[in-house]
């Protein structure tokens, strides 16, 4: 059996992608980094409080608080919009073939192989499957853009094929 499918690297799936590997391979640094921004809002607040009677300290630890509730808040958005901006030109547009022992993809001319082994998690949201490569690296795949099979024989296929349950991330 061999599956096709096309995808868009839209700002949209960049998000989602960066959703992804958030949820999975930097689960603790994302952890940490929550916690590191808690402490600093914490101690703007505290610097708030002690200089209530200076407006422009009061307003300049206002707005590192909202800079850090932001960026917590949009931190998938930031990302994807990153990733877009450093990648490739012509690099929107990939379609993948999934055969039985390696996946093709080709952008822009160019066609890469991978073998199965080199997947390190599979995660699947509403609209996306997730191949996470490592803490930088992953490919989505939409699913409406499936063909050769329906959703739930190509997530068979590909627990078969790396090994690895698919984890839902959300989105």
């Amino acid at each position: 059996m061999e599956f096709v499918c096309s995808t868009r690297y839209s700002q949209k799936t960049l998000t989602a992608m960066a959703r992804a590997l958030r949820k999975t391979v930097r689960a603790r640094t994302n952890l940490w980094l929550k916690v590191v921004c808690a402490v600093l809002i914490g101690i703007c607040l505290l610097s708030i409080y002690a200089s209530w009677d200076d407006p422009w300290y009061v307003g300049t630890n206002g707005v590192v608080i909202v800079f850090l509730l932001a960026v917590q808040w949009k931190q998938d958005w930031l990302n994807g919009y990153i990733a877009r901006r450093r990648a490739l030109p012509g690099t929107e547009f990939s379609s993948t073939t999934f055969h039985q022992d390696c996946f093709e993809t080709k952008i822009a001319g160019a066609v890469t192989q991978w073998k199965y082994d080199k997947v390190t998690v599979l995660a699947e949201s509403r609209a996306y499957i997730f191949f996470i490569m490592g803490k930088n690296h992953a490919s989505a795949f939409e699913k409406e853009g499936l063909e050769g099979g329906s959703v739930a024989e190509f997530r068979r296929f590909l627990e078969e094929r790396t090994g690895k349950q698919i984890k839902f991330v959300g989105g």
